[in-house]
């Protein structure tokens, strides 16, 4: 379809960097944030909202989705429109296509990411055209999405500026390795530095009654010291040739692995992870750890799936 003369065009082509909008405060910083790393991934930005449109059951068969009416589609072509014009103006070389999804919030950024090579969604909103990114919506996304999901909270709009540092969280996984792919390619790509970060602990904390200070330190400090070089030796293993001027600085920290992750990333633009893991942060997207990362960040955070997976672009 052709453009509308504003840098937008108007069809179902998903591809690039996929944002979910819905009208709210949460959801225009998402879709700033997404605007920045399409432009600086060379990608086009697919602007998608969901109208939720009604299942009826049809005899014999499998449920069919009702299509919009034209009411709810001209709502949200004016929704899309509002949303992608100070986009444009703030990213005039940036290719925006627009999506009109009769799904659900979830399964239509889900749907999406087959063709997209970063989801991104806001940590909460109204969703729907009205009520529906919220932060079940993001969890969903981020766990059965076929890409990289970002989630990103308030406060990252067209005015952010960007400290070039990156977070990633590693435990000896191949999944964690492929956060820290990410990590890196995005790393090179905004001139950021990594800080790699394990949280630890001891399977057994000796008596501190009984036990010898000094010892206890000793030992706190060789396992450190172990940890650190594992992370080490695998940031070498992942380094390539695009990434090799990165610097990776690594954290082997005692602690327990949400923690560890949202302070040390605190002050970052980003924090990675990898969808499956075990050791320091096992769990991660399948319980309590996942939903204190993604809920309690105050910095956008990647769920990488992939333990191949690059940075987009």
């Amino acid at each position: 379809m052709a453009g509308d003369g504003n840098g937008t065009e108007r069809h179902d082509r998903i591809s690039g960097v996929v944002v979910g909008v819905d009208g709210s405060e949460g959801g225009r910083d998402a879709l700033a944030w997404a605007a920045r790393t399409a432009e600086r991934s060379g990608l086009e930005l697919t602007v998608l909202v969901a109208v939720s449109m009604p299942l009826i059951s049809v005899p014999f068969g499998r449920p069919v989705r009702l299509s919009p009416t034209p009411e709810v589609a001209d709502r949200a072509s004016t929704l899309l429109g509002t949303e992608t014009e100070l986009v444009v103006r703030a990213h005039p070389g940036l290719r925006v296509n627009t999506v009109v999804s009769a799904q659900e919030p979830a399964p239509a950024l889900i749907d999406a990411s087959d063709r997209a090579d970063l989801v991104v969604v806001g940590s909460r909103g109204l969703g729907g055209i009205k009520a529906a990114f919220l932060g079940s919506v993001s969890l969903r996304v981020a766990a059965h999405a076929a890409c990289p999901v970002a989630v990103v909270p308030p406060g990252y709009g067209h005015d952010y500026q960007e400290k070039r540092r990156i977070v990633v969280g590693l435990d000896g996984s191949e999944q964690s390795a492929g956060a820290l792919r990410f990590a890196m390619a995005e790393a090179a790509r905004l001139g950021a530095a990594v800080t790699a970060v394990r949280a630890w602990r001891l399977v057994s904390r000796p008596d501190p009654k009984t036990a010898d200070g000094a010892a206890v330190a000793e030992a706190q400090a060789a396992m450190a010291e172990r940890v650190a070089q594992d992370m080490r030796k695998t940031v070498e293993e992942v380094r390539t040739g695009e990434t090799a001027e990165v610097d990776v600085e690594v954290e082997a920290v005692e602690g327990q692995p949400a923690h560890t992750l949202i302070t040390s990333g605190g002050d970052a633009d980003l924090i990675v992870v990898g969808s499956r893991g075990r050791g320091g942060f096992a769990g991660l997207l399948l319980g309590s750890v996942s939903q204190t990362v993604l809920h309690h960040s105050e910095v956008p955070v990647v769920v990488v799936r992939s333990t191949g997976a690059a940075a987009p672009g």
